[in-house]
Parts: C-alpha cells; sequence; structure tokens
C-alpha cells in the first residue's frame, strides 16, 4: 500500500507531499493538480517498465513541458514509501528517483535521463538496507540471500544506461525477490480516464485482460471474467442492475483473438449491445468491475493494487455509486482508490470519510495540497453536505 509521495518539480507539482489512505478523494478547482498528482504516479508505475520517454508519454502525453515551468530547474524528484507484505512478514520500501532533464539537439524537446535511483527495505533481516542504487548509470545490486547469510560480496556492481529506470531493468532472479516484488507492485498500478467510444470498441488491444485507461479492452476483461470467475462476474451483474433492473447475464458473439462482442441480455432474452448502452452505463459496468475484480483477487505482494479513477461520475446518476463506494475498504485492503471529482453529489459519498479527502489548490510556482481539518469539518457537516461545503469554497 502506497503511504507517502513526495514530487518536485512535475508539471504544476513543485514540491508536494501526499499522504493517501485506503480510500481517496482529490478536489480542488481547475488546474489545482489533481490530474498531475496521477500523472506522477501513472509515470512511476510505467517507469518500471519501459523507459523513461516512453513513460512519460503515455503518462502526459509530451515530453518537453513536464518540468514546472516557473522553478527553471533541470530534476524531477519522487519519492515513494510502501509497506507490503511477503507471505505474513511485513515489507517497509523506500524509493527515490531523481532524473536530469536536458533540451534535445533540436532544442524543442526534452532528453530524460536517471540521475539517481535508490530503493531501501526494512524487513526481518534489513533495516533500511540498499536493494538497488543508481548514480549517473553506475549500479549497484544486492544479492539478497547472499545478504541474510552474511557472505561478503553481497552487491553486484554494473552499469546501465541512462534512458530507463534500473527497476524497469530488474530480471525476476532468486537472487533479487523483494526488490522485484516491490517492482511488480508497482507495475499494478492502474489509472482510468474513460472514453465512451473506448468502452464501445469490441477490439482485443492486449493480451492481458484488462480494461485500459480509456476503457479499451473492456469486452475482453469481461470475456476472461466470464470464463474464470462467475461468482465475481454474478457480483458485477447484481451492481449493475442498480441502472439495468432487468439485467440478467452477459453473452457473446464470435469471440476470436481480435474481437470480442459483448451483450446485457435481460430477463426476456433481449440483447443489447454496448452501442445502445447509455455512456454511464458502460462507465458504470467498468467500474463494477474494477470494485469486485479487485476485492476478489489476490496478490504476491500483500496487497491490493493503487487504483486512480479520474472523474467516476462522469454520465451517472451519482447515487448509484454509493455501493460501489461503499465495498471499497477505507484500510486498501481490496484496493487503494484514488478518485478525483467536481461533482459536489460524489463529494458527498465522502462525508464519513474525511481522512481521505485532499484539498488542492492552485498556486505559483506549485500547488497545494491538504487534508481537512476534521473537527471543524464535522461541525460544518451539521449545517450542509461535503459537497455542498466544497462548492461555497468553506473547506480550507
Amino acid at each position: 500500500m502506497l503511504k507517502r509521495l513526495r514530487v518536485g518539480n512535475f508539471r504544476n507539482l513543485a514540491n508536494v507531499e501526499f499522504r493517501p489512505t485506503g480510500l481517496n478523494l482529490l478536489i480542488g478547482p481547475n488546474n489545482a493538480g489533481k490530474t498531475s498528482l496521477c500523472s506522477a504516479l501513472r509515470f512511476l508505475s510505467l517507469a518500471s517498465s519501459m523507459d523513461l520517454e516512453s513513460a512519460a508519454r503515455e503518462a502526459v502525453g509530451e515530453v518537453w513541458n513536464i518540468p514546472n515551468a516557473y522553478l527553471k530547474e533541470r530534476t524531477l524528484e519522487f519519492e515513494l514509501a510502501v509497506s507490503l507484505k511477503d507471505g505474513e512478514d511485513p515489507l517497509a520500501y523506500e524509493y527515490a528517483l531523481t532524473i536530469s532533464t536536458e533540451r534535445d539537439r533540436a532544442g524543442s524537446g526534452l532528453v530524460l535521463r536517471v540521475a539517481s535511483e535508490q530503493l531501501f527495505i526494512t524487513a526481518a533481516g534489513f533495516n533500511r538496507t540498499p536493494l538497488m542504487e543508481c548514480k549517473a548509470g553506475h549500479v549497484r545490486l544486492l544479492h539478497e540471500s547472499r545478504f541474510l547469510r552474511q557472505h561478503d560480496g553481497a552487491y553486484v556492481e554494473t552499469t546501465a544506461p541512462q534512458d530507463a529506470t534500473m527497476l524497469s531493468r530488474l530480471y525476476d532472479l532468486d537472487t533479487n525477490p523483494r526488490a522485484n516484488l516491490f517492482k511488480k507492485y508497482l507495475q499494478d498500478w492502474l489509472y482510468y480516464s474513460l472514453n465512451p467510444r473506448s468502452l464501445r470498441d469490441p477490439k482485443v488491444v492486449s493480451d492481458r485482460p484488462a480494461i485500459r485507461a480509456d476503457g479499451a479492452n473492456l469486452a475482453k476483461a469481461m470475456f476472461a471474467l466470464h470464463n474464470q470467475d462467475p461468482r465475481t462476474e454474478r457480483d458485477v451483474i447484481d451492481s449493475l442492475k442498480a441502472i439495468e433492473p432487468k439485467i440478467e447475464v452477459f453473452s457473446y458473439r464470435d469471440p476470436d483473438p481480435e474481437s470480442i462482442y459483448l451483450f446485457l441480455e435481460d430477463t426476456e432474452r433481449n440483447r443489447f449491445g454496448p452501442q445502445s448502452m447509455s455512456d454511464g452505463t458502460l462507465r458504470f459496468l467498468a467500474f463494477a468491475y474494477l470494485v469486485h475484480t479487485l476485492a476478489a483477487a489476490t496478490h504476491d505482494y500483500g496487497s491490493s493494487p493503487l487504483v486512480m479513477f479520474e472523474e467516476p461520475e462522469n454520465g451517472l446518476y451519482v447515487n448509484v455509486l454509493r455501493t460501489l463506494i461503499e465495498k471499497i475498504e477505507p484500510d486498501g485492503s481490496h484496493g487503494q482508490f484514488i478518485f478525483t471529482s467536481h461533482s459536489p453529489y460524489f463529494i458527498d459519498l465522502f462525508g464519513k470519510n474525511l481522512v481521505g479527502v485532499h484539498l488542492m489548490k492552485p498556486g505559483k510556482p506549485s500547488s497545494v495540497l491538504t487534508q481537512l481539518d476534521e473537527a471543524r469539518i464535522k461541525k460544518l457537516l451539521e449545517e450542509m453536505p461535503l459537497g455542498e461545503l466544497h462548492f461555497r469554497e468553506m473547506l480550507a
């Protein structure tokens, strides 16, 4: 579970610290930094499996404008504190990544390079022990089993190109299982900003049965659930009845490696395809799939993935989301969720979870992130709901 994130010089985040709980809501006006915070987390996740430029392009769409425009600094800084488990053994990780930026030869873009990277662990036999250290391409990797046996030469030294993190280059070997456990956790982070056109597309776009960030691959994800976990599929159907009370089953036509056609069937055996479903119904279906599959899943690192979800209420009567939000455990045991929203009605759903509400305000050079004063807000909630307090700018 993510305990702490610090971001320095990433878009409009000059020096921002975020301490999430299991269930979180980022609120604030436009251009306050909510999406930038999610993009920073997404960039770190992507950088654990691909080169820095590719991660930046997928996370924010371009590379040249990643540094904060007002700081004139040339380095980006990221720090993470994460708690996981290896069986029943608790593992506490600290990860720090500094990236240098330089203008490319054409002067129109940036070249990203790893300036330094460190991964520490505190666990049985480890006391803030470096699992991995990298500085300007010079790398030290810990041979974990050799270290625990107190053998000499526990560290292996090598070099690596600076266009990608050393974390992304780790081989899944018996020599560094704890480092790879952290890598696997980071790679499993999920980000969603759903697009109705992508949700409707029957095209299979991934070998994995997972919904992509824009909603693509939904039909394949549902088809895999249909075949592999019918009980969880039934939970999704039961949730979807909040919108489509007559739905009975999901059915599929002509599933093949390239396209899968998904249908809802009602109690009278009528079929409805994604083209006849509303945008809100498709968004709700994707959300229900995520909540139920994460609750049912088990992971090697003893924690469910981090899920970022931008404005899930779009196109929906917000009250239908209440039952799904209530299924998310605030301790993060069934997935650690971070939502962004502008809807007062969606914000109202967090009135009993004030510790997970984080208020962002725009600023120069940096956005500011604060948590609510619970005692003060609880008194104000006696007069009006949380969404109205946000609308009237009374939360700060």
